[in-house]
């Protein structure tokens, strides 16, 4: 490791803490995700110099698991053919000698054939028995004794001969897909069988099946499973030293990619970083942006603007400079997004000391849920309408919902999160009765464990709606007043107000839809499609439809002013940024003395393309109260008027200080 290394103590609310190198670095890290052919004319110093000249701070390269990037002297760790240039130790020797810290790499989901050969109960096995296997190496199973007891003597051979700084294990847990996109359902290995059967004295599933509860209560075993092999992988790192850094623990690191045949999310980068620094205040935020195309084009480069918009997206939001290529930075054949990459790295490092320690200045929560998918059109929704509204907000899977994160927010957002449990349910109606507002959109909220804070009981669910829409009259939705018909989609949850409760928006039930002649409607029933309940000093607001998969889906403006007048009017959020374009997106961040506002220009976004930005001019933000000082650090000029902060020009991205008045009418001293 580097000689520098600091470990140094503090102590907070009476525990002791301990600050390892990864919470005093700034993170600025390449992932170079090395082919075996590129080890064979690696040179350590220019390897290093190039990772230096970027502005990295910290390494990703391969170095065990599917193939040993070391002279390996385990007999099923298969030794890499290509081992002709420079070793891992003089890599890790240049790296630190410039001061780059060094991350293993290892992947242990797969053996090379020959392995499995003499191993066959490592492998993962399908309903039928048989194994995944590609391009010469066979799938293993999260149970199976290599994971649980080979993988420890790879790791403590490998870091007792190595000063790696980190580990970061790639395609954790029970991997179930392929490279080509198959998904092949739940191991049924002999190992995974009789777990589970210990465990709850049920045969495991063959093929998942989210209605039935044995296919739950199997992947809460999956997942009991996986957090134990990590702890344990985590007991072996740390004894060795406990400077090492482990991705899950110590850092957490999420990927915005992309993939052919997947559509285009634009705020990947945003929203991970955002889940995970809500989540896991303590641990790194390494949100990768990864610079391939997809699993089949590896060489080709998605396109410059993509990768700075989401580096952009990651330093605003709490996270690091992140970029993830295939193979090494000199050798790299699709170079295009070098450049603009590198212009974030450079000014992560020019302004590391304001960005280091900012923390979300937001007071809204979105809370999205829990399943795993490319793909959660409710809170997809949801976080397009918070972005194109200019309101600072939060993340969370509903899992990670608890107190600490409550406590720093005025309202939260359910975003048909179904499952509440009778704890989450508690919780979120004793934050309303403290004075917070809890949004609830789609079914949340309704179910096993309805929310007090709501005030409805559950009435006819409607669905297949073809021509059903709401009547808006209500003075509470102004932007409405203009499209006052508002289309929901195929679904409706139909629910009666307690007495206390108000109701908005008069349901306009199936009429006629063709020919023209006949497409009106004659009835306008007494059903709400909003409602708003009084609990404790806060309230409770139900939109009983999934108003932001329609908005994810269709993308109207009417839909829009639905969600901005119940944040606007009904909850009396303050518009910062009414004027600016709904395609910037504006992140608050504090830190003491210091407000931070980022403005990431997206507007180079278009269909599903990405384009350099378009320039924006005479940008105003209004703020409940004044700031003494303010400085834009992008190249943009910022200036104050009352409580307004004025930027003359907004390009790719700015990032703006404003310096906040002491008590005493003084400017706090700079850090």
């Amino acid at each position: 490791m580097p000689k520098d290394i600091k470990v140094t103590t503090t102590v907070q609310h009476g525990k002791e803490n301990t600050v390892h190198w990864w919470n005093e670095t700034p993170w600025r890290m390449v992932q170079t995700n090395l082919r075996e052919i590129d080890m064979a004319d690696l040179d350590a110093e220019k390897f290093a110099a190039d990772l230096e000249d970027f502005g990295a701070t910290v390494v990703n390269l391969n170095a065990a698991g599917i193939l040993a990037g070391y002279q390996s002297k385990l007999p099923y760790h298969t030794v890499s053919a290509y081992l002709t240039g420079a070793s891992l130790q003089q890599i890790l020797d240049a790296c630190h000698k410039r001061g780059i810290r060094v991350i293993a790499r290892c992947d242990f989901s797969k053996i090379p054939v020959a392995v499995y050969e003499q191993h066959p109960d490592w492998a993962f096995r399908k309903a039928d028995g048989s194994v995944i296997e590609q391009n010469g190496f066979v799938q293993t199973c999260q149970n199976s004794v290599y994971q649980t007891e080979k993988v420890p003597e790879i790791l403590r051979e490998l870091l007792t001969t190595h000063d790696f700084d980190g580990v970061y294990c790639n395609m954790s847990g029970f991997i179930a897909t392929d490279y080509n996109g198959g998904v092949h359902g739940f191991c049924t290995c002999d190992r995974c069988k009789a777990g589970f059967k210990a465990a709850f004295n049920m045969d495991a599933p063959l093929k998942p099946d989210m209605k039935d509860p044995v296919t739950m209560r199997y992947l809460g075993f999956q997942t009991g499973c996986g957090k134990k092999l990590r702890a344990a992988m985590n007991d072996v790192i740390k004894a060795i030293n406990p400077e090492i850094a482990l991705d899950k623990v110590d850092f957490l690191r999420t990927e915005s990619h992309s993939e052919v045949d997947v559509p285009i999310w634009v705020y990947s980068a945003s929203s991970n970083c955002r889940h995970t620094v809500g989540a896991e205040r303590h641990a790194v935020s390494d949100n990768a942006v990864v610079d391939y195309m997809g699993f089949r084009y590896r060489e080709c480069t998605i396109c410059p603007e993509a990768l700075a918009l989401r580096q952009w997206q990651n330093v605003a939001n709490g996270g690091s400079c992140s970029l993830y290529i295939i193979g090494r930075l000199d050798s790299h054949i699709d170079r295009s997004g070098f450049a603009p990459t590198k212009k974030v790295f450079q000014f992560h490092k020019k302004y590391a000391d304001i960005i280091s320690g900012l923390q979300s200045g937001a007071e809204i929560l979105l809370v999205c849920k829990d399943q795993i998918s490319r793909s959660d059109a409710e809170s997809y929704g949801w976080i397009r309408a918070l972005t194109a509204s200019h309101i600072p907000f939060d993340e969370c899977r509903l899992a990670g919902l608890n107190e600490t994160l409550l406590a720093r927010e005025q309202a939260v957002i359910l975003a048909d999160v179904k499952m509440l449990s009778r704890e989450q349910a508690a919780m979120l109606d004793a934050f309303a009765q403290r004075g917070g507002t809890v949004i609830v959109s789609g079914e949340a909220g309704l179910g096993r464990q309805p929310l007090d804070c709501l005030g409805v009981t559950l009435g006819a669910k409607h669905k297949g709606c073809m021509s059903s829409v709401l009547k808006v009259e209500e003075p509470e939705f102004p932007r409405c007043a203009k499209a006052p018909l508002i289309a929901f989609g195929p679904e409706f949850q139909e629910v009666i107000p307690e007495e206390n409760t108000a109701g908005y928006m008069k349901l306009v039930p199936e009429h006629p839809f063709g020919p023209p002649e006949v497409a009106y409607f004659t009835e306008i029933t007494d059903i709400p499609g909003l409602t708003l309940h009084p609990h404790g000093a806060g309230k409770g607001i139900l939109i009983p439809w999934s108003i932001g998969a329609f908005y994810q889906g269709e993308g109207y403006t009417n839909t829009l002013n639905v969600i901005q007048d119940v944040l606007f009017s009904l909850c009396g959020i303050p518009e910062i940024a009414p004027k600016l374009h709904e395609s910037v997106e504006l992140v608050l961040a504090k830190k003491p003395g210091k407000t931070v506002i980022s403005l990431i220009n997206a507007s180079g976004y278009f269909a599903n393309s990405y384009f350099k930005p378009i320039p924006m001019a005479d940008i105003k933000l209004t703020f409940p109260t004044g700031f003494a000082k303010a400085a834009a650090l992008n190249g943009g000029h910022v200036t104050l008027d009352g409580n307004a902060v004025c930027l003359d020009r907004l390009n790719d991205f700015e990032m703006i200080v404003l310096e906040e008045e002491q008590a005493d009418g003084t400017l706090p001293v700079s850090r």
